[in-house]
Formats: C-alpha cells, sequence, structure tokens
C-alpha cells in the first residue's frame, strides 16, 4: 500500500508540474492591474456571502441546468442497485494504482495541501497566476465540501457497503459517516479541483487532462463500495459548477484589463 500512495502521488505531482509550469502574461505585470483580485480574507469572505446568496438569482437557463441535473439523479438512483453489483465482480481492481491515485485527488489531504502549496508558493516567488491557482482550488474544495456536508447531513442517505439498500435514508445525521452517502464528498472535491486547473491550463491538451483524475475518483468511489452511482454524479455536478463559478468571476474582473504589449507597456480597457 506504501508504494501505491507513493506512486500515486508522483503522478499527480508530475500532472500539475506539468498544468502549472505556464504562468500568464498578467504575472509580469504591475501591481494596480493585479489589485483587481487581491485573493486574500477579505475577498474569501465576499465571495463565500455571493455564493450562499447565488441561487437567489439563478435565471431560467440556471434552473434549466438544476432540472436536467435532477432528472439525471433520479434516473440514476433507479439503476444504483445494479451498478453497484456490477461494480463488486471485478474486486481485484478495487486497491489497484488508479484508483489510489483518484483516492488521493479527492481525499481530504492532497487538495488543501496543493492549495496552500501553490498560495504560498506564488507569494513569496511573486508568481500572481500561482498564488490565484492556489487560492481557487482553495474556494473550489471548500465551497463543494459546505455544500456537500450540508446535503449529506440533510439527506443521509445509507452508503452501499452498510447492506441497507439504495432507498435507505436516516434524515439528519450529520455525523453518521455510514449513512452520509448522498452527495459523493471525495467527488466534489476532486471535480472542482480538477475544473479550477483544467480552466487554468493554457493549451485544450491540458484542458482535458486534467481531469482524468478525478475520473479515477469517480471510478473509485463506486468500485470501493463508497458511493452509489447517483451519489458520485451529483457530486461531479456540484464540483464542476462550483469550480466553474469561482474561476469564472475572477476572469470577469481581470478582462476588464488585457495587456497589450510588453514593451512598450500598454493596457486595453474592456467594457464587459
Amino acid at each position: 500500500m506504501l508504494y501505491k500512495f507513493i506512486l500515486s502521488l508522483f503522478f499527480i505531482v508530475s500532472v500539475e508540474s506539468s498544468l502549472l509550469a505556464q504562468d500568464s502574461l498578467l504575472s509580469s505585470c504591475p501591481g494596480n492591474v493585479k489589485e483587481m483580485n487581491r485573493y486574500d480574507f477579505s475577498q474569501l469572505l465576499h465571495e463565500s456571502g455571493l455564493l450562499v446568496v447565488r441561487p437567489i438569482k439563478w435565471k431560467g437557463g440556471d434552473w434549466i441546468k438544476f432540472g436536467v441535473a435532477a432528472a439525471v439523479t433520479f434516473s440514476l438512483m433507479q439503476e444504483d442497485q445494479r451498478i453497484r453489483t456490477i461494480a463488486l465482480n471485478n474486486p481485484k481492481y478495487s486497491q489497484s494504482l488508479p484508483m489510489e491515485v483518484g483516492n488521493q485527488w479527492g481525499g481530504f489531504y492532497f487538495g488543501p495541501i496543493l492549495a496552500l502549496s501553490l498560495y504560498t508558493t506564488g507569494i513569496l516567488a511573486k508568481s500572481y497566476k500561482t498564488k490565484k491557482i492556489g487560492f481557487e482550488i482553495a474556494q473550489g474544495i471548500l465551497y463543494s465540501e459546505a455544500v456537500s456536508f450540508v446535503s449529506k447531513g440533510c439527506i443521509s442517505r445509507s452508503r452501499p457497503f452498510t447492506d441497507q439498500g439504495a432507498s435507505d435514508y436516516h434524515p439528519f445525521s450529520f455525523f453518521d459517516s455510514p449513512h452520509n452517502s448522498f452527495p459523493a464528498g471525495h467527488v466534489d472535491a476532486a471535480v472542482a479541483l480538477s475544473t479550477v486547473l483544467s480552466k487554468n491550463a493554457n493549451s485544450g491538451f491540458l484542458k482535458v487532462i486534467a481531469y482524468v483524475p478525478a475520473a479515477l475518483t469517480v471510478t473509485s468511489r463506486i468500485i470501493q463500495d463508497e458511493h452509489w452511482a447517483s451519489d458520485v454524479f451529483i457530486g461531479g455536478v456540484i464540483g464542476y459548477f462550483v469550480g466553474k463559478w469561482v474561476v469564472n468571476r475572477h476572469e470577469i474582473k481581470e478582462s476588464r484589463v488585457q495587456v497589450v504589449s510588453i514593451y512598450p507597456f500598454s493596457l486595453k480597457f474592456v467594457i464587459n
């Protein structure tokens, strides 16, 4: 197990090195441009409040997305038991290296440690892009896990390994892990992390490859009998839209100022 853990971390770090090797042109801009997003605690508090009230401001397109996600989740619930049976027919893969990579990617330690490392490195190296990515990873994981925690506690669905069935619920069991199956916490954190990295990558290939570890997280949570298929689906939806919201909000603010040239240095102000 130790060698699997080490190899999985090596794989993850290798992917991250490729994704973060490219720093944006904005990292060399003067401080007054960068100050549009300070990426500090006050901004975290402000944007946390904005996310809380976000559903109140949903428009037609948002409600359509919500409805589609709910419909797909309900449909998957009808197949949860069958999918579990198929997954358990291949137990030899449950402890394989790819599954360990998935567990680490969406686990309680890797994401927060990566976020803190990037944020600290960005400050020390004065790399605006690195600091930005660290901040956004922290936000994505924090927000998606908060949504997941509240949902898990209120719904309190039994996990597959309890053998109580896919329709067994114990409402408002907030700290009862065997009955905190819906949605999948590992998955929402993993997808939020991958979404932040994907949206910050500069090439199409890296944007796609960023989701590979998250796909392993999805697979591992089902094949290791920790979650139903519908749990991981809705967890992925939460992680994706939270990660997307975090990055898009920052890009909207920064898009108002674009670098036209480095020498001579000139800026262009864009009205969104």
